[in-house]
């Protein structure tokens, strides 16, 4: 099967990082008695590439060869996950993955959009028994919130590649040009309508008064929050639902333009968990960086 063909430099990041969290998750877990899971909710073929275009800190020969995905890298951690499951919605993505997992009996491919299909595989697990890391590598702005806090009430480890590009390109600067269906891509993404008051507010008024006492009214609102902004307040909506979420790294595009904010978080309120689980992510997040 071919690979798809998607993304660019940051996609090798960002799966090395993921790859690496998971290889010392399971290596801290391995003589406990949990079974460990890996949902990949947007697993593609398994394998990418892209042209050089796409990833000019790369040379032409590495930057067009085949990548392993962070399915192919999941399947081969060592200590290995108990099981695994990975999902998609593309038919040629499921072709693909069917051909890279038919002899691992751990593997379960679904086929299916990823808010549905995850909600209801992490209510069928007994958390009890079961500790997991999930990782959310959306097309675009494809989470919706309401999956996220499903998650919340998991003992799963997240790793979220948050579309921050999508979000502050949903969000004009000029709030006269905010669409309905800007603003309803926007509370799927965040969940909740109060991002457009934190995002949005009125000019301070200038200059002196008339004759008549009558100043002139500023312009209309504007978006007074930059990426990095951003970035904070959907922090702060990740905190409102999990017990740890550590500072997210951002990953640029080909123009240093920020694209995405990999956010860690743990659903587990364990500390003894998170005494675990934090200094690991810790040192993925700051080598990304």
């Amino acid at each position: 099967m071919a690979a798809q063909k998607f993304g660019g430099t940051w996609s090798i990041l960002k799966v090395d990082a993921v790859a690496n969290y998971m290889e010392k998750f399971n290596t801290a877990l391995k003589y406990q008695s949990f079974k460990r899971i890996y949902i990949d909710a947007f697993a593609g073929s398994g394998d990418f590439s892209f042209d050089a275009t796409s990833a000019p800190l790369l040379d032409e020969h590495e930057a067009v060869r085949v990548h392993e995905g962070s399915a192919r890298r999941a399947l081969a951690v060592d200590p290995p996950f108990t099981r695994l499951i990975f999902i998609d919605r593309k038919p040629a993505n499921i072709r693909a993955l069917k051909s890279l997992g038919t002899q691992d009996e751990r593997v379960t491919i679904i086929s299916g959009d990823a808010n549905i299909e995850v909600k209801q595989i992490i209510s069928k697990i007994n958390w009890e028994d079961t500790r997991g890391v999930i990782f959310l590598d959306p097309f675009g702005n494809s989470v919706g919130w309401e999956t996220l806090r499903a998650i919340a009430r998991t003992k799963l480890d997240l790793w979220y590649l948050f579309p921050l590009s999508g979000v502050y390109r949903n969000a004009p600067n000029n709030h006269a040009l905010l669409t309905e269906d800007k603003r309803s891509t926007l509370n799927f993404i965040l969940g909740t309508n109060e991002w457009e008051s934190a995002f949005y507010a009125a000019p301070p008024v200038t200059g002196a008064p008339d004759l008549f006492g009558y100043v002139q009214p500023a312009a209309g609102m504007q978006r007074v929050l930059n990426p990095d902004g951003i970035e904070a307040w959907v922090k702060r909506r990740l905190e409102d639902e999990f017990p740890l979420v550590l500072p997210p790294a951002r990953i640029l595009g080909k123009t240093n333009a920020p694209m995405f904010s990999l956010f860690f978080a743990m659903a587990n309120h364990s500390k003894a968990a998170q005494k675990v689980g934090r200094p690991i992510a810790t040192a993925v997040l700051k080598n990304l960086r």
